[in-house]
């Protein structure tokens, strides 16, 4: 295993060493590395691809220090690894939590950021212009308090059980994920259970919910953004708003896909970022709203 001395924590990652452009993908929510699909390895051979495991999760430490987990620090975290790796500026992007990093670290380091992949996330917090966004966030902290209030009172195992039971009696996209509702479970539990400890799932919970909102910032990024969603992700009117305040940005809608695009329609994420980086180190304007739909779809 391979390891960053970075603000004094040891942060696990990996490179790919590819030839192409230099991508630093951040990954999700109780989500470390080893939970990001098997598209992955596509990224791997395309990319000079950077993974990690966040603060607080998967085999990076968990600090002693809870007040050291936060969005603001995530990002830090970034950049202090990239000076490690001696990338001066990448690609930046990421997955839920890992765009909410990578929207943090293009505002506080925006000198590093060759373009900025925001995807199925949010750049706010309940401060924005947009009512809907809004509401979304609100939901989004609502929710979260109440799972860290399970995993602190009834343990983690608790929590996974009560989330798999809602992928079968609850959610109605589940059974659309590319690995089945079975694999969604396996997976759900293999990233908190095998590779997260309650601390840290604890730790990463109240910092989302306490992240600055970013919305008086975002407008003034110059680099192209890709911001994308599934259709049917609750972050979609976030993903909206944002690409209304973002000048620079292209919006992609991706249909047959809910929350984490990678595990419903992960070749299409590919399409939707591969498309994006080409066009940029191509220069083309990449301005614009598109969608890409499986095919077979209108």
């Amino acid at each position: 295993m391979v390891f960053a001395r970075v603000n004094g924590i040891d942060i696990w990652y990996e490179r790919s060493d590819g030839v192409r452009a230099t991508l630093v993908l951040t990954h999700g929510f109780a989500g470390p590395t080893q939970g990001w699909p098997p598209i992955i390895g596509e990224f791997r051979r395309r990319y000079d691809l950077v993974l990690y495991d966040v603060r607080a999760h998967g085999s990076t430490a968990v600090p002693d220090d809870a007040a050291t987990v936060s969005v603001p620090q995530f990002a830090a975290d970034l950049a202090g690894l990239m000076t490690h790796l001696g990338i001066d500026r990448a690609h930046i992007g990421g997955v839920s939590m890992g765009g909410m990093i990578s929207a943090q670290f293009a505002c506080d380091f925006p000198d590093r950021v060759r373009s900025l992949l925001l995807c199925d996330t949010t750049a706010g917090n309940q401060a924005g212009p947009d009512a809907a966004a809004n509401e979304v966030e609100r939901a989004l902290e609502t929710t979260f308090e109440r799972l860290a209030h399970i995993a602190e009172h009834y343990g983690m195992e608790e929590l996974v059980e009560r989330e798999n039971r809602y992928h079968h009696e609850g959610d109605p996209y589940a059974r659309f994920a590319a690995q089945g509702i079975e694999g969604l479970d396996r997976a759900n539990r293999r990233n908190k259970i095998d590779l997260m400890t309650r601390a840290g799932y604890l730790q990463a919970n109240r910092a989302l919910r306490n992240r600055p909102d970013l919305t008086a910032r975002t407008p003034s990024l110059g680099m192209p953004v890709l911001i994308s969603c599934g259709e049917w992700d609750a972050f979609y009117a976030c993903a909206r708003r944002d690409h209304a305040l973002i000048p620079n940005s292209r919006m992609v809608t991706i249909r047959g896909a809910a929350h984490a695009t990678p595990d419903y329609q992960p070749e299409l994420w590919l399409r939707a970022v591969s498309d994006f980086i080409d066009d940029v180190e191509a220069g083309r304007d990449i301005r614009g709203d598109c969608e890409l739909a499986p095919d077979g779809e209108a």
